[in-house]
């Protein structure tokens, strides 16, 4: 009875031990440094969308978390392939990274579009228009299983670090550069005037953002209460006005550097404003339904 007691003494005691040192763990959480307003680097801290939509719901589970930036794109991805990552803010889904990482409910839709320089557009509404082109993308990108498997096994597609693939677009090296659309929307703001680019119709495809988490971490335990949280945030409209608040923040830093810029030139000064008119309008009509849709789609599941 006594060697019984003692067994039951040690078993709770490595319990607790246990519990304690989960309690004590500190999440790692990450995402894509070059992907506004989801998520990028600022001040050597990973902000936008994702990462504020993760902390609320992080801080709200009690959860000791650190989001950081650790490395680019594919530097995250192979990271918390290898246990060093425990939570990536916004991914696509694939089947590649479906195999180490759980996906949560989809929370933010967002399509994947072609730019090309100002001058240099081309018909293009199938897929197909981009065989024999020579494109670029950011390195450890996705856009869905299907589009990936085209640009595998169809195209010339160089992934490369974000500002080299622009780089390359400008010297007219590349053709054109695959994009998520609402980074596109930012750097056509930014390159208004200096290297201006358009972002050509249909889009290629349409994805949605996810939460994931590494299979392999202690985290993956949390993914029911993440979903159930992260729906609320999607349907109270919380997501919607976090990705307006991102946006917006760019836009402004975006027309303080084209002030500086342009300050001299009072005709450049008329044209940028006439762009922006233009711009503000497409913005209105392709991100209003897309963020609407985003709430009316929920999947019944995560409720």
């Amino acid at each position: 009875m006594r060697t019984f007691s003692l067994l039951i003494s040690c078993i709770t005691l490595f319990c607790l031990a246990t519990l304690n040192s989960f309690a004590a763990d500190t999440f790692i959480v990450s995402g894509n440094p070059k992907a506004p307003p989801i998520m990028w680097e600022q001040y050597n801290k990973l902000t936008g969308v994702g990462p504020d939509i993760a902390r609320s719901i992080l801080t709200e589970l009690k959860l000791d978390y650190d989001i950081r930036i650790e490395g680019d794109w594919q530097q995250v991805q192979d990271k918390c392939k290898g246990g060093e990552v425990d939570m990536i803010v916004a991914a696509y889904k694939n089947d590649e990274r479906a195999a180490y990482m759980d996906y949560s409910m989809p929370y933010l839709p967002q399509p994947t579009v072609v730019i090309v320089e100002k001058g240099k557009e081309f018909p293009f509404g199938r897929w197909e228009s981009l065989i024999g082109k020579k494109g670029v993308s950011n390195i450890g990108e996705s856009y869905g299983q299907e589009f990936d498997t085209f640009i595998k096994e169809k195209l010339n597609v160089q992934f490369i670090a974000f500002e080299r693939a622009l780089q390359l677009l400008n010297r007219g090296e590349a053709d054109y550069l695959i994009v998520d659309l609402y980074t596109a929307l930012i750097y056509a703001r930014l390159l208004q005037g200096e290297d201006a680019i358009t972002i050509l119709e249909p889009p290629v495809t349409t994805q949605s953002f996810h939460i994931t988490i590494a299979k392999n971490s202690p985290m993956a335990v949390q993914m029911p209460a993440i979903n159930k949280k992260l729906y609320r945030l999607v349907k109270d409209g919380t997501v919607e006005k976090l990705f307006y608040e991102h946006f917006e923040s760019w836009k402004k830093l975006i027309a303080k550097r084209s002030s500086y810029f342009h300050r001299d030139s009072g005709i450049r000064d008329s044209e940028q404003q006439d762009y922006l008119k233009t711009q503000d309008a497409y913005e209105k009509e392709k991100l209003g339904r897309l963020l609407m849709d985003s709430r009316e789609g929920l999947p019944a599941a995560a409720e």
